[in-house]
């Protein structure tokens, strides 16, 4: 039995924050091939339509209690129309999958509205949710894996799932500027690297944690080959710029390659891990 589910904003911290809203209402419709997912990577830049996926989702931390239950639709309560404004996103409960749909203020419509059905109707006191064509995010119990669009949209849904893409603190941009492997220039620091580059920068320290000092040296040889103006004294790197930054964090990310045919240097702008076999998914 198809069920929609409200989550409210509850201050009082109630057992349960989340009610009822319809029965017996196919709100969603599940996507028709999910096979191509592409395991969640920050690198990798979906096509239209494509969909990322996090596996054995039950097993992370910022999984909700909800997902982890048998549904049960007599767990919960109705929702009091006068919730509406304490509304947070919204459940659809289909053939044991999950589709959510966040809820930001933007969505919480009151305005007069003239309704067109069997008849015309002017309501001057409505009160709407706008529905999207596709979800913020589904869950299929069946395969424990959660699939979405953009991490964005549903930090606020699964809270700490933005440690997945996260933004380096002050303290660790301050600190990778420090390292011995850069120079500084043109009184460049950390006040002009913007969240783009202190996303990378994130990466960045997790990439360099995982290497050894020979792959360190290795990677270094590296970009200075594909980028020589970077280039400084004492194997260092010249950073007087963000897209300076920019560039030798892409390289610590090994985004740089040689084409086969043609000899061409490039840069890519997207990064999908490949597999044993060419699956793209996990």
């Amino acid at each position: 039995m198809n069920q929609l589910i409200a989550k409210i904003k509850d201050r009082n911290k109630t057992a349960s924050k989340y009610r009822k809203v319809l029965s017996d209402e196919t709100i969603f419709v599940m996507p028709e091939d999910l096979t191509n997912a592409v395991v969640y990577n920050p690198n990798t830049l979906l096509e239209d339509g494509d969909l990322f996926v996090i596996t054995q989702f039950s097993s992370k931390e910022y999984c909700l209690e909800l997902l982890k239950m048998d549904f049960d639709s007599v767990d919960y309560a109705l929702l009091d129309v006068q919730a509406f404004e304490k509304l947070d996103f919204l459940v659809s409960y289909q053939d044991d999958n999950y589709f959510f749909q966040n809820i930001p203020k933007s969505q919480l419509v009151r305005k007069k509205i003239l309704l067109f059905g069997e008849r015309f109707q002017y309501d001057n006191s409505n009160a709407s949710i706008i529905i999207k064509d596709i979800p913020d995010a589904i869950y299929s119990k069946s395969n424990d894996s959660l699939y979405f669009h953009r991490l964005s949209s549903i930090t606020s849904i699964f809270h700490g799932i933005d440690q997945l893409h996260r933004e380096a603190t002050e303290a660790e941009t301050t600190g990778f500027l420090s390292s011995p492997f850069i120079l500084l220039t043109n009184n460049f620091s950390s006040n002009d690297v913007k969240t783009a580059n202190r996303k990378r920068i994130a990466l960045a320290l997790d990439a360099l944690a995982n290497f050894n000092d020979e792959e360190k040296r290795t990677i270094f040889a590296y970009i200075q080959d594909y980028c020589p103006s970077l280039a400084a004294a004492n194997n260092s790197f010249s950073i007087g710029t963000e897209d300076d930054l920019k560039m030798l964090l892409f390289g610590i990310e090994q985004r740089f390659y040689t084409t086969l045919v043609g000899n061409e240097r490039r840069v890519a702008n997207s990064v999908i891990p490949m597999q044993q076999g060419g699956s793209r998914n996990g």
